[in-house]
């Protein structure tokens, strides 16, 4: 089963308004169509909030949220620290997460429901529009070659693919993040859901309930994957499926001198061998282990914050100090 992530690569009609700003940044909300073809209802609207910073663009950030909702509020926060300090920040909502959630589900639930179909609409679904919104920032002149790339959870293994397959990242940075899908399907407590399917319904066309012949085939085929070129991979009949959405099928197609990798020592959330198969793929790129759980960090944003503006190389001063400036939020109306 072949996985494509191409899409009709042009600028999309999209509308933009500010919905608020400070004393150094202004924030616009941006929607516009999606070019994925095939959107699930409910998802069809990308939506993107952007921190520009009202003076020098120094930098420029992507940011990737994890599953569900409840992390997004906190990535916000970061929004306007960083275009303080001269990165222009954008924040993408993923289809299927908080208010693109498509018609009759939950936040996230999608990116692992163990229907091969479903997957891999939401996966390639989070990939078009991670591109065409690098599309339209280039296009608005706010995407700088000084950039990174930041995802969160789900975000870093979306990253993964996009990292691979576009060139216009200078760093990825990623926050919490694992591979191995079989091991997340069948260990991780956010999909709990997927295992109360496999009581309930027949899974058998992939082996998705079969953990123990899941996990061996998974480790029978990836020495090939690891060997594949893109092309190869995307529409190889020859190994599971859920490779071709896996991180760790990715990994070395990464220019590892491009990469971060921050750990959650106490992360109960992410399975410790999802967390470690990952990074051992990625070896070569800096692994820093924090001594945080999964979300623990969130109401401290503002260490991702410090640590972004260490990684495009901002150093001086000003701009140390305006990431830590507390900001009153203005009507952008005023003048």
């Amino acid at each position: 089963m072949n996985i494509d992530f191409n899409y009709k690569k042009e600028i999309p009609d999209f509308v933009s308004g500010y919905i608020f700003k400070g004393n150094n940044y202004r924030c616009s909300y941006i929607r516009y169509k999606s070019l994925y073809r095939s959107p699930a209802k409910g998802s069809e609207q990308v939506e993107l909030y952007n921190f520009q910073p009202k003076s020098e663009i120094k930098a420029s950030s992507l940011i990737l949220h994890g599953l569900g909702s409840r992390n997004i509020k906190f990535l916000l926060w970061i929004g306007p620290h960083l275009a303080s300090a001269g990165i222009n920040t954008s924040i993408l909502i993923l289809p299927g997460n908080y208010t693109r959630v498509e018609n009759n589900s939950v936040s996230g639930k999608s990116y692992l429901y163990p229907d091969i179909d479903i997957l891999y609409k939401f996966w390639e679904h989070g990939v078009v529009d991670v591109l065409s919104t690098l599309d339209l920032l280039e296009h608005l002149n706010l995407w700088k070659e000084n950039s990174i790339l930041t995802g969160y959870c789900l975000g870093g293994m979306i990253s993964s693919i996009v990292s691979a397959i576009d060139d216009r990242i200078a760093h990825t940075l990623f926050m919490a993040t694992g591979g191995h899908i079989p091991k997340i399907l069948h260990e991780s407590p956010v999909a709990a859901f997927a295992r109360r399917l496999f009581a309930t319904k027949a899974f058998s066309d992939y082996d998705f309930d079969n953990k123990d012949k899941l996990y061996k085939t998974y480790n029978e085929q990836f020495p090939l994957v690891k060997t594949m070129t893109k092309e190869e991979l995307f529409k190889s009949e020859d190994i599971h499926p859920l490779f071709k959405i896996d991180p760790i099928s990715y990994a070395h197609f990464l220019d590892k001198k491009k990469i971060t990798f921050l750990d959650a020592y106490f992360d109960n959330t992410l399975p410790l061998d999802s967390r470690k198969i990952l990074y051992d793929q990625m070896k070569g790129g800096k692994r820093r282990i924090l001594p945080i759980s999964h979300v623990t960090w969130l109401p401290f944003s503002y260490f991702l914050g410090k640590y972004i503006l260490h990684k495009v190389h901002i150093t001086d001063k000003h701009s140390q100090k305006n990431l830590f400036k507390k900001e009153k939020i203005q009507d952008p109306l005023d003048k």
